[in-house]
């Protein structure tokens, strides 16, 4: 089996809803968690009460995830059972819990959960941390099959040391988005927290101040519940598309092998400042672009460098008065550094080192929107070139983005 049948295999066990197996001692909690579930979409094969009863039906049924209580009667709690589950097969296991003390979150990572959410949680939590879940278990699916496909290629060809070399970049690139899809996970569960905090603060004002008589003050907060609950729905949908056609790009300059050419950088700067005003019209940015900016390399891939590049420096100057942009080049122990500076938010130096890590934003209350994808997709573009890409700043005054290949 060779890599694209392993993808297709793995969007094709996709083609059908999602089966949970509900683990959860409380049976009216079972109930209302399993209606919840097929509200959103899920099959749910069977709800069961004790940790024993989950290992079997788990085993039986091989659900694609399974929901388990950590608190259960019975001999063996909810720890136990997902350790036991994970010993047997690959079923990723999300934590159901009113416990979030240290010593339960301890224990409860010893069975390398996929999702840990404390009761009581809401929908949007629910179906953010399941499709978490999936899509892990989708890109672990892809990496094995793809091993395996390396162990049986590996004995069929003459010249096994080249090949291996190949295939052994392919598995690192598989391991990085991995990384990366954990990087996600922790992006979105940070992101939700706070507005998620604000829905449940709102619905307990609402139950406690207004229970009994729901006047214009209680339909006032009813309302701001609902708004709430719709942005926080929105923004789940968001981040869930948007993150797709991201990762679609950040594995395609993965795969991508440069064409090497003499490349206009400082035309494409110009072409991609003249889209961005394009798309405000109503901001007025000072950009300075040094012409004659010429580099050895891909034109599309450096393209897609300078786009996010200057569109970072264009979304983080949008709250200065006087927002500049410049392009250029310097020479320096022989040779040529291009850079993209700014006189916007800037960042903190002390976390530089997280600028090009995919899906890590420096600061979950910034007022800029965005994933924190873009600087990851520059380092793989130069990093392609055999270049490196490093970045200086202050929060407040602006930052510098070089770049050497």
């Amino acid at each position: 089996m060779g890599p694209n049948q392993s993808e297709a295999s793995v969007d094709a066990g996709r083609a059908a809803p999602a089966s949970i197996l509900v683990v959860e001692d409380e049976s009216i909690v079972a109930r209302d968690l399993a209606g919840a579930l097929v509200e959103l979409g899920y099959t749910v094969p069977a709800t069961v009460a004790t940790g024993e009863d989950a290992i079997a039906r788990a085993c039986e049924l091989r659900p694609d995830v399974v929901l388990m209580d950590i608190r259960l009667k019975g001999a063996i709690d909810g720890i136990q059972a997902a350790s036991k589950i994970r010993e047997r097969h690959d079923i990723p296991v999300i934590y159901l819990t009113a416990h979030s003390d240290e010593e339960t979150l301890r224990s409860a990572m010893q069975a390398e959960p996929l999702g840990y959410l404390v009761k009581p949680f809401s929908l949007p939590q629910l179906r953010c941390a399941i499709e978490i879940a999936l899509r892990r278990r989708a890109v672990n699916a892809r990496l094995r099959e793809h091993q395996q496909w390396v162990a049986t290629t590996l004995r069929c060809v003459d010249d096994p040391a080249a090949l291996e070399r190949r295939v052994a970049e392919r598995i690192a690139d598989l391991e990085a988005a991995n990384r990366e899809l954990e990087c996600f996970t922790n992006a979105v569960a940070r992101d939700l927290r706070e507005p998620l905090q604000g829905i449940d603060g709102l619905s307990r004002l609402l139950i406690e101040d207004y229970a009994g008589k729901l006047g214009p003050e209680g339909l006032r907060t009813l309302k701001l519940v609902r708004e709430a609950a719709g942005r926080m729905r929105q923004v789940i949908d968001d981040v869930l598309l948007l993150s797709i056609d991201d990762l679609l790009l950040m594995s395609h300059v993965a795969r991508a092998e440069p064409c090497w050419d003499t490349i206009d950088l400082s035309g494409i700067a110009m072409d991609v400042v003249a889209r961005l005003r394009e798309s405000c019209p109503q901001r007025t940015v000072k950009v300075v672009i040094e012409k004659g900016v010429r580099v050895d390399g891909d034109a599309s891939l450096l393209r897609i460098a300078l786009e996010n590049l200057l569109g970072n420096a264009w979304k983080f100057t949008g709250q200065v008065e006087h927002p500049r942009i410049e392009f250029g080049a310097i020479e320096k122990n022989g040779a040529r550094i291009c850079f993209v500076r700014d006189n916007g938010a800037g960042f903190d130096v002390n976390h530089v080192n997280q600028l090009f890590l995919a899906f890590e934003r420096l600061d979950s209350d910034d007022p800029f929107e965005g994933h924190g994808l873009g600087l990851g997709i520059v380092q793989r573009v130069i990093g392609k070139h055999g270049g490196r890409v490093w970045a200086e700043g202050a929060v407040g005054q602006g930052a510098t983005f070089y770049f050497a290949i």
